[in-house]
């Protein structure tokens, strides 16, 4: 068998309903994934989608932002092999903008403190399990202080860019690898109404949804197990570490 098959793994992916969590929900279920879909509203389409394929998916809602809906799915939830932390709220507004506070407070409950939420249940879940792997979607924004996207987002995926590292460590005596992918500009609804320059991307192009998901796939699969607290920049070469 294939090191890097995802064959019965039970992953939860949440902001499955977007670009990237998509392409990632048809690549884990062509590598024999089971799959929990989560987003704001439970994605059934693509569970029903994926199900026609005949893959094993279900759809699941909950607020990715607030503390008593994320507890309250996890403890609905059996086995969590691999968690995915992939929903993400990038508005573009100016910290001049009226009425920012409540767009600063909205972008840090999702991006940073869901997040952190979301990873403390789901490691008890996985510890008491005896095994489990965590992959959280960050931002080139957090590595070079964001290309247009504003403080508030710069600000969260910076955080879970270091939270990933604290979190690794504490995972580490329990075998659970805990991961970060750091996408570039990406062909998402996120960005498709904004004008986002190529010039200054090595590769001359934005990212397709599934060349930020086939990293995160690799980084569920046993080919990543002695991984963790790494940051891996998939950005078309506008940021090299």
């Amino acid at each position: 068998m294939s090191p890097f098959t995802l064959e019965n793994k039970h992953i939860l992916i949440t902001g499955a309903a977007g670009g990237i969590g998509r392409e990632l929900a048809q690549i884990c279920a062509e590598l024999g994934a089971v799959l929990i879909l989560a987003d704001r509203q439970a994605p059934t389409d693509l569970a029903c989608a994926l199900r026609r394929q005949g893959a094993k998916a279900e759809a699941i809602g909950f607020d990715a932002g607030d503390k008593a809906s994320i507890e309250e799915a996890i403890a609905r939830l059996g086995r969590i092999d691999v968690l995915v932390a992939n929903a993400g709220y990038c508005p573009w507004d100016s910290w001049d903008d009226e009425n920012w506070e409540s767009v600063l407070n909205a972008v840090i409950d999702v991006n940073l403190a869901g997040v952190i939420y979301l990873t403390r249940c789901v490691l008890k879940k996985m510890i008491a399990q005896g095994s489990g792997q965590m992959v959280l979607v960050t931002s080139v924004a957090a590595r070079m202080g964001g290309l247009k996207a504003s403080p508030h987002y710069v600000a969260a995926k910076g955080g879970v860019t270091s939270f990933v590292k604290w979190l690794a460590r504490v995972a580490a005596p329990h075998d659970i690898p805990v991961n970060c992918v750091a996408p570039g500009a990406t062909q998402t609804a996120m960005t498709e109404n904004q004008a986002i320059s190529t010039d200054g991307i090595p590769m001359g192009r934005m990212a397709h949804p599934r060349e930020i998901a086939l990293p995160i796939a690799f980084l569920c699969s046993e080919g990543a197990s002695y991984i963790s607290g790494a940051t891996l920049d998939v950005n078309g070469g506008v940021y090299m570490n």
